[in-house]
């Protein structure tokens, strides 16, 4: 299988698709601050009509490059590109500023390479007893392993356990609009509105969420990077660093897989904990924080090790290892492959992406050698000339799935959510999640009824089935065992519903009115699931009856919770609305989204995505129209040509007539 995994992998058109996801990758990750979830899900909807293979290495290729890519800007600016090479910036700049700039991106380069391809062969390893456990098991187990990654999400949701539940009950709720799972019979919740009898598409909602949210994000902070460092010695330099240090690459190596393999932990955390696990034991550990190459080698191995790992659990039992991980599930669903173990038993496709994974490493080892110098360029975009273009392809995207102008509105629906969840720090990958793995849930939970001829007791009769059922209830409630263990001894600690206890000295934690608000918005939506319900059979209305109502019981801990500490927060971020001063505040940019969705049906999308960019740029503050114009025009030029390469006819409005 393996042999025949990797001809295919090898295929010209695959190898095409890899090289481009490299590509884009590498281009994303120079970028400050938008990391690998924002590229992958941005690509996700141009996926479409490609073999379901080839779109998951070229998905592939862009998270392994995009991680490496943040990297470049870390080591040459001092800025994290993403959330994974915060640990980066402690040793890399420094090296840089020492004038060994190529030799730090030499050694992050094979790091990463190292740390991927290492965690890629415990992989190998991995798939043959995987295997076999997908064999043994049955529509019960899948539920509880489905249950089981919702419930390891939101206990790693820095620690806020509650909130974590609360979205992932309005993720999987949100994933019954439309066709039920059990008769195929009822289309739910669709409350009149023809496009959502076909559900919330999952690229629509990943888009918003993860991409369009950022562009508001982009659009406040402004600005752009003001001076990168030169790069004047070779990249090659940096590779006998990483050669004569083959305990830290173990050491590192162990713990970002460990980590990876961990749900919902990810880079960011795999990057810092491998730093100082090396700082502990190395000799250099004086050294780290100016300059030290085996501080820059733990924290690039890690984070390595942590990407190809967190695929690890997605891919063989379901399980996000990351927000990333989430992202792939979705597309493996979109092309009608269910993730986990029925994914191993589909003959070579699996042997096959595997493959992918480890030639992903190797082409951004290649392109990071020759192509390193090149993209540190890219950093000196501004983030107004950015936002908007990133605004315009997250549209194109949304549009493209269903060739519906309902869905840009949608993704503009999901983003304003998702920024308000970033606002608020609840965990949007528990509701994407919920999203995602919603109609497997739903769809093995009737199964399993099925079976047992709507006995319950299915659940607690089979081993593997109560196995994992049982240890997703005690990650469930550790966090507050551990509080009242701590209380019971009065050592303090973390309080039951993440925050500080009153026993330490640190203040403690407000809850904001926009959280009350974002609070009733939620309780409002499981409201009406559970009123509208009624309409439908048992067993349309079963599941979403139970979600909506485990969602309100969640939410009303919360309240409780947090009822004598609110307060109505700081409103300064909701008043200002600024305009010319190289940024626009998040009012302005939905309401010029707004009006780019409404000159959809009036001017067309070319025509509306020219005014919109050109829009940005200049009430951002850059008063040269001519410019402005010039940057929109060629945006949606390219966007036109993008659609006609994937056969997309898009909406001209009024201007139909030219068609």
């Amino acid at each position: 299988m393996w042999v025949e995994g990797f001809l295919n992998a090898l295929s010209g058109t695959n190898l095409l698709w890899l090289g481009i996801g490299t590509v884009i990758g590498l281009i994303v990750g120079v970028l400050p601050a938008l990391g690998a979830n924002f590229a992958v899900a941005l690509m996700l909807p141009f996926t479409f009509g490609m073999n379901p293979v080839t779109a998951i290495i070229f998905l592939v290729a862009i998270h392994a490059a995009c991680n490496y890519g943040d990297s470049v800007a870390s080591i040459v600016v001092n800025v994290p590109g993403g959330p994974g090479t915060v640990a980066t910036c402690w040793d890399g700049y420094p090296m840089a500023q020492q004038g060994r700039a190529g030799k730090a991106l030499g050694i992050a380069t094979l790091s990463s390479f190292i740390g991927g391809a290492g965690t890629w062969l415990f992989l190998a390893v991995l798939v043959g007893p995987i295997t076999k456990f997908a064999l043994a098991i049955g529509a019960p187990e899948y539920f509880a392993l489905g249950v089981m990654a919702l419930g390891l999400i939101s206990v790693a949701s820095k620690g806020e356990t509650i909130k974590g539940l609360i979205m992932a009950m309005f993720g999987l709720a949100l994933s019954t609009v439309g066709q039920d799972e059990a008769t195929g019979l009822t289309f739910r919740f669709g409350y009149g509105i023809p496009s959502l009898e076909a559900g919330i598409p999952i690229v629509v909602s990943t888009l918003g969420i993860f991409a369009l949210s950022q562009v508001m994000v982009l659009l406040e902070e402004g600005g752009t990077v003001a001076k990168a460092i030169e790069v004047k010695d070779s990249i090659l330099s940096g590779f006998p660093e990483v050669i004569r240090r083959p305990l830290t690459l173990l050491r590192a190596g162990v713990v970002g897989w460990f980590v990876g393999i961990l749900p919902a932990l990810g880079v960011s955390v795999a990057g810092i904990l491998s730093y100082f696990t090396e700082k502990k034991y190395s000799k250099e550990s004086s050294r780290f924080g100016q300059g030290a190459p085996s501080g820059l080698i733990a924290a690039e191995v890690g984070k390595g090790a942590c990407v190809v790992g967190d695929l690890i659990p997605t891919f063989t039992l379901g399980i996000p290892g990351s927000v990333t991980g989430a992202i792939l599930m979705g597309a493996l669903i979109i092309q009608g492959i269910e993730p986990g173990p029925r994914f191993l038993v589909m003959g070579s496709m699996p042997y096959t992406v595997f493959a992918g994974m480890v030639l992903s490493q190797a082409t951004f080892l290649v392109s990071g050698i020759l192509l390193g110098r090149l993209f540190i360029r890219v950093v000196y975009l501004p983030n107004v000339i950015i936002a908007p273009i990133i605004a315009v392809l997250t549209f194109l995207g949304a549009f493209a799935e269903r060739n519906n102008p309902f869905d840009i509105f949608l993704v503009l629906v999901f983003g304003v959510l998702g920024y308000a969840l970033d606002r608020l720090k609840y965990p949007a990958v528990c509701m994407v999640l919920g999203l995602i793995m919603g109609p497997l849930v739903e769809a093995n939970f009737h199964r399993s009824l099925g079976i047992s001829f709507g006995s319950y007791a299915i659940f607690f009769t089979r081993p593997i089935t109560v196995t994992l059922l049982g240890l997703t209830f005690l990650f469930l409630i550790g966090p507050y065992s551990l509080y009242l263990i701590k209380k019971g001894t009065g050592k303090g600690g973390e309080g039951c519903d993440g925050t500080s206890s009153p026993r330490e000295k640190s203040p403690v934690e407000k809850t904001t009115l926009g959280e009350w608000v974002l609070l009733g918005v939620v309780s409002f939506v499981f409201a009406a699931f559970l009123i509208t319900g009624r309409q439908y059979s048992p067993a349309a209305r079963l599941f979403p009856e139970l979600v909506s109502t485990a969602g309100c019981l969640f939410v009303l801990w919360r309240f409780g919770a947090t009822f004598r500490r609110i307060t109505v927060g700081e409103l300064r971020w909701i008043r200002e609305a600024k305009l010319w001063e190289g940024r626009m505040s998040w009012q302005w940019s939905l309401v010029l989204m707004g009006g780019f969705i409404v000159s959809q049906y009036v001017l067309g999308f070319v025509v509306g995505s020219v005014a919109y960019v050109t829009l940005v740029i200049v009430l951002s503050g850059d008063r040269r129209w001519g410019r402005a114009l010039l940057i929109g025009s060629v945006t949606a030029a390219s966007m036109y040509f993008l659609a006609r390469i994937v056969h997309l006819q898009l909406p001209l409005g009024y201007l139909e007539f030219i068609r």
